[in-house]
């Protein structure tokens, strides 16, 4: 509808019969068109998670969007809630679990204890949801602290991610409904409400894996497809993820997630880049030694289609290199082979048979292992200071929105990643940019 199309009651004045004030309509500011500026802090955090999570352009959209919403308050009334509560849905190794940590690591980049994982395969029985909440009076493990830890949960932007649900008991998923709803728990050990107010909660699920196994086999997704036919697959792969969240979890239970954001296969122009995140990253470590290595355009080309499989998404990729270029390279570094203080050439022999595919040459670069030397004072000196250095984060918090958990007088603690084994310390590396 076009300015000059609205009633005079949308304008703001009143009907001519009514007007008091021939002059009102002069007086009444011009109706202007609303177009996004450039100011949101949450800009950042989008750009930044494109840089490490590569394909998933239309999943970062609908978090980022969730985000916005949760940063001003917004939340259809009940303030309640937890700030956003996401589902990660779509096929193995495409990175739901790996944007969870990264965007916790950008939203407290200065503050380790406001992350915590919970992975959800060791409630495969309904007892034993008790390890999230404590155990009644009188019942053994009273006196053992809850996974659920209020210190971790109650800090602004606290990221609380329950890994693959699907692998939980109903006991599990009515404590994750109470949580979604009412935005608080009680916990048995010792009568304490929990607030998730200020908390992301994500939720990832492999549900419909087979049925999007069977799919992509049907597609015959191969090395050469086309961007846009994944696309196409994508849009399929949500389909068949919501069609089996229906038939696993309650219309009650599904309602009450904010946002449902789907992951897409990877296609192999979305490997590739995988690929050089990933041999950047091994470079950081090869470094520690004094190495740095490159791949030829034939060793590229030998792992990406090695490496590549629709169904398991990246996972394939970096189990091809730990074989078949860490192990060897390890090999070589501790048997003298490769001296450090060395730039490695890797390059493809044009054969597959069993350990004669990939071949490395060196160059002595001296300068390596002085940078080499300089890292380990490096890590020594922040080790014993306890610090780490990091960029700064980015708060979701508003002043017109919600009010934080009061946390200074709460201790800090790392961030937790409980698992079959129980806890343990998650240490994060500053975010590396692609420069």
């Amino acid at each position: 509808m076009q300015p000059d199309q609205l009633t005079h009651h949308q304008q703001g004045c009143t009907p001519p019969a009514q007007s008091m004030d021939p002059a009102c309509a002069d007086a009444t500011p011009p109706l202007q068109r609303a177009e996004r500026g450039t100011q949101n802090p949450l800009d950042r955090i989008e750009r930044d998670l494109r840089e490490h999570i590569f394909g998933q352009e239309r999943a970062i959209e609908s978090i980022v969007r969730a985000l916005n919403r949760a940063r001003l308050g917004f939340a259809a009334g009940n303030n309640r809630r937890p700030q956003a509560v996401l589902l990660f849905l779509g096929p193995t190794g495409v990175g739901k679990t790996e944007t969870a940590r990264t965007l916790a690591r950008l939203l407290h980049a200065d503050d380790r204890g406001a992350f915590l994982k919970i992975d959800c395969s060791i409630f495969s029985q309904g007892h034993e949801v008790s390890a999230l909440v404590g155990a009644p009076p009188s019942y053994i493990g009273r006196d053992q602290k809850p996974l659920l830890n209020p210190e971790i949960i109650e800090q602004p932007d606290s990221v609380i991610l329950f890994d693959e649900i699907e692998k939980g008991k109903p006991e599990l998923w009515n404590l994750l409904l109470q949580i979604m709803e009412d935005g608080e728990i009680l916990l048995l050990n010792g009568g304490r409400r929990v607030s998730f107010r200020n908390s992301i909660v994500i939720l990832t699920t492999n549900v419909g894996a087979q049925e999007m196994v069977d799919f992509l086999d049907q597609r015959v997704i191969g090395f050469r497809t086309p961007r846009t036919d994944v696309e196409a697959t994508g849009r399929q792969i949500y389909q068949i993820g919501v069609e089996a969240l229906q038939r696993v979890f309650t219309p009650e239970w599904i309602n009450r997630i904010d946002e449902i954001v789907a992951f897409r296969p990877l296609s192999s122009d979305i490997l590739a880049q995988v690929l050089e995140r990933m041999l950047y990253e091994s470079n950081q470590q090869y470094l520690r030694q004094g190495i740095h290595v490159e791949l030829t355009p034939a060793a590229r080309r030998y792992f990406l289609e090695k490496g590549f499989d629709a169904r398991f998404g990246a996972r394939p990729l970096r189990q091809c290199l730990l074989k078949e270029l860490d192990a060897p390279l390890a090999d070589l570094i501790a048997s003298g082979g490769i001296p450090r203080g060395s730039k490695v050439t890797v390059a493809a022999t044009g054969t597959t048979a069993y350990g004669q595919a990939i071949e490395f040459y060196y160059r002595l670069a001296p300068e390596l292992k002085q940078v080499a030397e300089e890292l380990r004072i490096a890590d020594e000196a922040r080790s014993s200071s306890g610090r780490d250095l990091a960029p700064p984060s980015v708060r979701l918090h508003h002043s017109a929105g919600r009010n934080p958990t009061p946390n200074s007088e709460r201790p800090r603690e790392q961030d937790r990643e409980v698992t079959a084994f129980g806890q343990r310390s998650l240490c994060y590396p500053p975010r590396r940019s692609n420069s």
